[in-house]
């Protein structure tokens, strides 16, 4: 005998910026969410990615739209908008290709705002702080980016030796040495899963997630 739900149906929408993060957080931050909301999650899109990629880049995002279009939920929940990303431009892009679809996006951040209504309609208020959020995103990026920026400056002023010390491995000579190592990573292997699979170090495991990230 079939049982048929009438909860909302919503996705996980993860992103964390390097490898040396993890989303376990945000998914178990969500998961609670939605049982508050009687939502049922039915997929969960997690990846390691910086946020500063464009939308065609961006392979989450593509998984996001493929499967908004198959009518898989009607909501997509995220901790915060600079999940989505830090270019103010894709993320009001993103959003209207969910808006097109009568699929609302909620920021538990801004006290669970839906970015469209019950009907699929969206509003001045909400509209405009998205686009101060979205803002908001891209600015910090910019700060953090000219902070880099500027830190390395002083360092070369002082005459620090950038680059890779000696001793140390090329990244491209560890992307060649390991490449079922950095695939099974991006799956989202564990650290423990990974040393007993491939028979290395812990920091060695580290080590490649480091050069992922760069």
């Amino acid at each position: 005998m079939k049982t048929f739900t009438n909860k909302t149906k919503a996705c996980l929408f993860i992103r964390v910026s390097t490898a040396q993060q993890d989303y376990d957080r945000q998914i178990s931050d969500l998961t609670v969410y939605c049982k508050q909301k009687g939502y049922m999650i039915t997929k969960v899109i997690a990846t390691k990615i910086t946020g500063t990629k464009t939308l065609a880049d961006r392979q989450d995002l593509q998984e996001l739209l493929a499967s908004a279009n198959q009518n898989e939920f009607q909501k997509v929940i995220v901790t915060e908008i600079s999940r989505i990303g830090r270019n103010a431009r894709d993320i009001r892009n993103t959003i209207d290709q969910l808006h097109r679809k009568k699929i609302a996006v909620v920021f538990k951040n801004i006290g669970g705002l839906e970015s469209i209504d019950e009907n699929g309609n969206e509003s001045f208020v909400t509209n405009i702080i998205i686009a101060i959020y979205s803002e908001l995103a891209q600015e910090e990026k910019r700060i953090l980016s000219e902070r880099i920026k500027s830190g390395l400056a002083e360092a070369r002023r002082k005459g620090k030796r950038m680059g890779r010390p000696e001793g140390v491995e090329d990244i491209s000579d560890l992307k060649k040495k390991y490449p079922k190592l950095i695939a099974d990573l991006k799956k989202g292997s564990s650290l423990t899963e990974c040393c007993k699979l491939h028979g290395v170090s812990r920091n060695t495991v580290i080590k490649v997630k480091r050069i992922m990230a760069t």
